[in-house]
């Protein structure tokens, strides 16, 4: 297996770095996105997820975003969909297939998945999305989510969602679905108090009403953070499920 560390990936003249593990003849490859509210966190922490995607035959790549306050929305997203057309660009280097691209994250690394899954331009899409308990409408924040994530949410944003409300908007993954958006898995806890599971019984709603091809699993009994078992589970489901779809 290549290992790539600390290689630079490039949007509007900045560079950033992501790390790769590349399994000879990989069957797809898999953007692993972290979390951390879109706040804190860093690539390294997705290392042990690439690995497992790796030992399942796929590409695995962790890219570093920008994060809040000083960066706040829709810098994260940019960054992620420039890393996915950079592998497009690169996949002759990288020995991938350009058209088999998926994107996998969790909580706020879920909702950068999703905002892949969603581009409207084909070579910062990704082919095929995995979002685990991802914050899909950010509208409205004190009624549809938790106090403890309020804080933030407004850091992401930047602006207050009173009079910016199409901001708020624009930056919700579930109003950017249309029959164009990459097939869906999702995952969430259905005892989640950080991320309501409601976020993602809504976004499977819209993806069925605009028939793009998804499902959604409620784990019982977890909350945001997964067991060992519940997560072997999600990996595992997300691998068939970008298989699947790969060979489409």
């Amino acid at each position: 297996m290549k290992r790539i560390v600390n290689d630079t990936y490039v949007r509007d003249k900045t560079a950033l770095e992501f790390d790769a593990f590349i399994p000879d003849s990989p069957v797809g490859s898999v953007v692993c996105i972290h979390g951390g509210g879109w706040i804190s966190g860093d690539k390294s922490e997705m290392c042990d997820v690439a690995l497992m995607f790796a030992d399942r035959g796929f590409a695995a790549f962790c890219p570093q975003y920008s994060l809040a306050p000083l960066h706040p929305y829709p810098e994260a997203i940019d960054d992620i969909r420039a890393f996915i057309a950079h592998l497009r660009r690169s996949a002759s280097e990288l020995g991938i297939d350009p058209d088999r691209i998926a994107t996998f994250g969790n909580s706020a690394g879920g909702y950068l998945s999703l905002t892949a899954a969603v581009a409207k331009d084909l070579e910062s899409r990704a082919n095929v999305c995995a979002d685990v308990c991802g914050l899909t409408d950010l509208t409205q924040p004190q009624a549809q989510h938790p106090p403890i994530s309020w804080d933030f949410i407004g850091q992401y944003i930047g602006v207050p969602y009173e009079g910016n409300e199409d901001l708020w908007i624009a930056a919700s993954p579930l109003y950017q679905v249309d029959k164009d958006t990459a097939p869906t898995i999702i995952f969430h806890g259905d005892k989640d108090d950080i991320v309501w599971p409601e976020q993602s019984k809504k976004l499977y709603d819209v993806l069925k009403l605009n028939g793009v091809d998804s499902e959604l699993h409620l784990l019982e009994g977890e909350g945001h953070s997964f067991t060992i078992g519940a997560f072997d589970e999600i990996l595992s489901r997300s691998a068939e499920f970008f298989l699947k779809r790969f060979s489409n």
